[in-house]
């Protein structure tokens, strides 16, 4: 059954309302509310996933205002092959509950560490069928977590004006295990870095706004210094990861990607246009990067 069947009249009145009072398009605030009843569902499962990257720092911590379609989900223990199996059968069963169709089913496999689910939903604001996309990755185990209420645009909305919604919502508001900011933090920083080794630009850019936001609340001090020193052993264990390796500085990467501009043209080309104020790729180099190259923390 699609997640709007029953109800799509009124539903489209909801999210119009919602997104002309938040000044969100429709689309983004329909996505939003999938979004919101896929982590519900799968909530239900009793799998101990961890909400992370970019759309967890929006819905769980209200610090990004930018544009972010993934759900990226990890566990903070090591799944079995047996349990990889499970989490996709999970995934595919929760998604098809609530109308959403797995258009690439040949490339999400049982037993693999990642996984990238692109499911499509027949929206109510466009001709043409729209993605929600699921990744997992279990190549690194999460830490620190907290549990943490995770928020949604019409939930929200319904608080604020102490409003009841007119359709059953369970998902409105929902309680899920959250990776924390330092530690998000962290992974962003070797991220930027690991990609400019790779010299790779496309649509990376985004985690230098990430960035910068973080560093609103992420403290530079001694115990993320201890955190980063933890995670840097578990990253060095991946290949992929090239930046946490002893061979590597940081802190030079992270210069030279200032001096060099290295991330300016996909920021100002994609980044930007997902953002919903307005941040310059100066003010996000100052705010994020160039803060934490004036100290020692990843030496």
């Amino acid at each position: 059954m699609s997640w709007y069947k029953e109800h799509g009249n009124e539903w489209k009145e909801i999210i119009s309302t919602v997104a002309a009072e938040k000044h969100k398009t429709t689309q983004m605030v329909e996505k939003d509310t999938i979004q919101s009843i896929v982590l519900f569902e799968l909530s239900k499962s009793g799998i101990p996933f961890v909400f992370k990257g970019g759309t967890s720092l929006s819905k769980c911590y209200g610090l990004i205002d930018r544009f972010s379609e993934d759900l990226d989900l990890s566990m903070s223990i090591r799944p079995t092959e047996a349990e990889k199996k499970k989490i996709k059968a999970v995934i595919i069963d929760s998604a098809d509950r609530i109308g959403l169709r797995l258009i690439n089913p040949d490339a999400v496999l049982s037993r693999h560490s990642y996984n990238k689910y692109v499911f499509e939903y027949e929206s109510l604001f466009s001709k043409e069928p729209l993605e929600i996309i699921i990744e997992t990755s279990f190549f690194l185990t999460v830490y620190p977590v907290q549990l943490h209420e995770v928020r949604s645009f019409v939930g929200s909305f319904c608080k604020e004006y102490h409003t009841k919604n007119p359709v059953s919502f369970d998902a409105a508001t929902l309680i899920m295990q959250v990776q924390s900011l330092e530690r998000t933090f962290i992974d962003k920083v070797f991220a930027v870095c690991d990609y400019r080794i790779q010299d790779m630009q496309d649509r990376d850019s985004r985690h230098l706004y990430d960035i910068a936001k973080l560093l609103q609340r992420v403290k530079l001090d001694a115990d993320t210094k201890t955190l980063i020193k933890q995670v840097r052993e578990d990253r060095i264990k991946l290949k992929e990861n090239l930046s946490a390796r002893p061979e590597y500085n940081i802190k030079k990467i992270l210069e030279e990607i200032i001096g060099s501009r290295f991330y300016e043209a996909d920021y100002n080309n994609v980044t930007r246009k997902l953002l919903y104020e307005d941040m310059s790729y100066d003010e996000a180099i100052a705010s994020g990067i160039g803060k934490v190259v004036d100290t020692d923390l990843f030496d």
